[in-house]
């Protein structure tokens, strides 16, 4: 039976869960109004946009935003939607803002409500041009006031306060008060002007998540929808490859076991005291990557080299169809299929590493966390799916590059060959074996032909909280881009040259 700690303790991760699935349902309302239009316009169009739920990747990617829209629906009552959607509106309005208020001569403790949330406070600042006193907190049954004393101003100074700075918030409760007092009481003095000025940020900055997921997923979709429309020969290949991936029945059992291994990495102790999130995400990544290269090195294998050795691609290619554009169309299928594997488990990943943290701190005999640190370790996934997901790419290139001239095997055991050395190459240069001059020759020739996979690697950093900059992945995406062009480059030169009769 679950203990009703236990049972608070677990909701505490779902809301990240919760904004993922509503960035997913989000996306999928507007997809849906963007059809509707279209339908009014263009019904041929739309017709057209229909039946493209059918080809091999947005039918998939359909699916899997019709489960986390349904999975958000589910978590609506067990979420914090109220604070959630308030955060959700402060990031969408403005945050600086200012007021002047006028203090009458012997005036003694002059309420002044601010259109202020204490929680969504950055920072406020007191400015008068006569003597006041502020209090920012009353005394609560009879105590005396519990963080922040009176304030004495003059109008030579100024009173300011920072969240940065780490000092008490100068507010209780959901809305801010100040009490005034004006210490000038001659009836002919004049009124004291309070300026306050104050910038208020989210209470909860996470909620960013939603349209970060939203944003993401339109793209996606409007991108594979516009190269669909305007490379259609392509297109038909990427589908083509796309369905003989997804009918595989390697393609099932990495997506299964990727699942069934990620949820059983919460329950698992690492014995790491403490730091058995660190462990999982390391962990998950690799998982990830793994099931994703095997599945798109034996995609492949099957799509290329198979259909060369039975004829297939003969016949394909006797339609209006150059071979340039069949490997292309080949490369990019491929690409779309690890695209694919890698939301669906990352989106395990991201779920499993939301409820690792409140299963570590329950077993670690920690204070129960709040969502927000769930969700912080939640996006420090995201950096290493990313690479991941280039490395994988680069990797495809390569794949269908080998796979022009080799069969299965062959190109197993290549394209694993390629993964350690380019893992390892720049380890072992570095290294004391590296010192010797034929072993830093060798070492550096290999690393110049071959990539340097390292650089898609920073488990160190995603696994040990260190913000990857935007700057390092474009740079890393560049890299990628450059190498699967060269190996797409000979791969094309490969396949113009067999002879597939």
């Amino acid at each position: 039976m679950i203990t009703p700690l236990f049972a608070n303790r677990w909701l505490i991760s779902l809301p990240p869960i919760w904004l993922v699935g509503m960035g997913a349902l989000t996306a999928s309302l507007i997809l849906v109004a963007l059809w509707g239009l279209l339908r009014m316009i263009a019904p041929r169009a739309a017709a057209e946009a229909k039946a493209s739920l059918h080809d091999g990747f947005l039918g998939p990617l359909a699916w899997l935003l019709l489960a986390a829209s349904g999975t958000a629906i589910a978590l609506t009552p067990l979420v914090p939607v109220r604070s959630i959607g308030q955060s959700l509106g402060r990031l969408l309005t403005v945050n600086a803002s200012s007021t002047v208020v006028t203090i009458e001569p012997g005036s003694e403790r002059e309420k002044i409500d601010l259109p202020i949330r204490p929680q969504e406070l950055e920072n406020i600042s007191f400015s008068t041009d006569q003597p006041i006193i502020i209090r920012t907190q009353k005394p609560i049954e009879g105590f005396a006031l519990l963080k922040v004393p009176n304030i004495d101003l003059d109008q030579q100074s100024q009173w300011s306060w920072e969240k940065s700075a780490g000092k008490p918030n100068p507010f209780l409760g959901k809305n801010a008060q100040i009490e005034a007092t004006n210490l000038n009481d001659k009836k002919d003095a004049a009124a004291a002007s309070l300026t306050i000025n104050w910038k208020l940020v989210p209470e909860f900055p996470e909620v960013a998540i939603l349209p970060i997921t939203t944003a993401t997923l339109l793209i996606i979709v409007l991108l594979y929808t516009l190269f669909r429309l305007s490379i259609r020969r392509v297109a038909a290949v990427v589908s083509a490859t796309m369905k003989e991936a997804i009918g595989q029945p390697i393609f099932s059992v990495a997506i299964v076991a990727g699942i069934v291994l990620l949820l059983t990495f919460i329950v698992i102790p690492y014995n790491t005291f403490g730091e058995d999130v660190k462990m999982l995400k390391d962990s998950g990544l690799t998982l990830v990557k793994i099931l994703a290269l095997l599945v798109v090195i034996w995609t492949a294998s099957v799509t290329v080299s198979d259909e060369i050795e039975g004829r297939t691609a003969l016949t394909v290619l006797s339609k209006p169809l150059t071979r340039r554009q069949f490997i292309i169309g080949k490369f990019i299928g491929l690409s779309l299929v690890a695209l694919l594997i890698f939301m669906v488990l990352g989106a395990v990943l991201m779920s499993s590493t939301s409820l690792k943290v409140v299963y570590d701190a329950r077993e670690s005999s920690k204070t129960a966390p709040l969502w927000a640190d769930c969700a912080t370790e939640m996006v420090t996934v995201v950096p290493g799916l990313v690479l991941s997901l280039l490395e994988t790419i680069l990797l495809a290139a390569i794949s269908l590059a080998v796979s022009t001239r080799v069969g299965m095997i062959p190109n197993l055991i290549i394209c694993f060959t390629v993964y350690v050395l380019g893992h390892l190459v720049p380890l072992i240069v570095q290294s004391s074996v590296g010192k010797l001059a034929i072993v830093r020759f060798v070492g550096r020739l290999f690393a110049t032909l071959l990539p340097v996979l390292e650089h898609f690697t920073i488990e160190a950093a995603v696994i040990g909280g260190v913000p990857v900059p935007w700057g390092y992945l474009a740079w890393a995406a560049v890299y990628a881009g450059l190498y699967s062009a060269i190996a797409l480059l000979i791969a094309i030169v490969l396949f113009q040259n067999r002879d597939l009769a």
